[in-house]
């Protein structure tokens, strides 16, 4: 689907994006632009994060019980959540930072039962590790796929997931991550990294990913084309302002593999 994004006051935007939807063959502002990169945000993108986090939140609960029985005593999801909230108001650049906030409430909660550090660095590397067992949502390796046969692909991410544990390294020319930049989407200076990285002018690329602010204002404000992966169907947030141009968007990656490779005009992967 693709749409002209306008305030609406009476009628949702999805109803609207139904009246007004047209092939994109019969309307040239509907085909896609030419471009050398296709970037990708991954969690909620490719794979859906909170049944990731709930399995290796629970695994980590288990391994503390059984290898840091006086943390398993103070090991409750209030204490996490003061402590996460306590860490990020000290250090507000924790917000941002996924990897920090998670390793620093780890440590500080093992801190606060006398348990050494080193121990806690454990239970964060066993928490890491049970972080990176995704299970892709089905389009998301097909559509790899196929838009690696033409574009040159990245990922721009706020989480910790490694691709290489995963096992999808080898299909991206670049991956940047919040962590090891130092700023998070929607921050202009991650998305400036990997144009960087890339060697390609923000025209050049094309986001997509499923967050409204991360994955579409944020990429359009500094010069890349965006779309945005509605896997569910939502309304666009009221919390963000409407692109004030026209922005692609899909009920998944199949769906956006459609349209960009169906334009014969559409550059060749370089």
């Amino acid at each position: 689907m693709y749409a002209k994004r306008v305030p609406l006051q009476a009628a949702s935007w999805r109803a609207f994006a139904c009246l007004i939807a047209a092939p994109v063959a019969d309307n040239p502002r509907m085909r896609p632009p030419e471009i050398d990169a296709v970037i990708l945000d991954l969690d909620d993108t490719l794979w859906p994060i909170a049944p990731v986090i709930d399995r290796a939140e629970a695994a980590l609960a288990d391994w503390v019980r059984e290898h840091a029985p006086a943390v398993a005593a103070i090991w409750d999801i209030n204490t996490l959540r003061l402590m996460r909230a306590s860490l990020v108001a000290e250090r507000p650049q924790l917000r941002n930072d996924v990897l920090g906030l998670r390793r620093g409430t780890i440590a500080a909660i093992f801190a606060e039962a006398g348990a050494p550090a080193a121990l806690a660095e454990e239970a964060f590397d066993f928490f890491r590790a049970q972080r990176q067992k995704v299970r892709f949502y089905p389009d998301a390796l097909p559509a790899l796929e196929r838009l690696a046969q033409r574009y040159r692909l990245g990922v721009i991410s706020n989480g910790f997931a490694d691709l290489r544990t995963i096992g999808i390294d080898a299909r991206f020319d670049t991956v940047v991550s919040a962590h090891e930049v130092g700023a998070a989407k929607p921050d202009a200076r991650i998305f400036a990294a990997c144009a960087e990285r890339m060697g390609l002018a923000p025209g050049t690329m094309l986001y997509a990913g499923d967050d409204p602010g991360n994955d579409v204002i944020a990429p359009k404000a500094f010069g890349l084309h965006a779309a945005w992966i509605n896997r569910h169907g939502r309304a666009w947030p009221d919390e963000h302002p409407l692109p004030v141009d026209d922005v692609p968007e899909f009920p998944d990656l199949n769906a956006l593999a459609d349209w960009l490779t169906a334009d014969t005009s559409a550059q060749s992967r370089s």
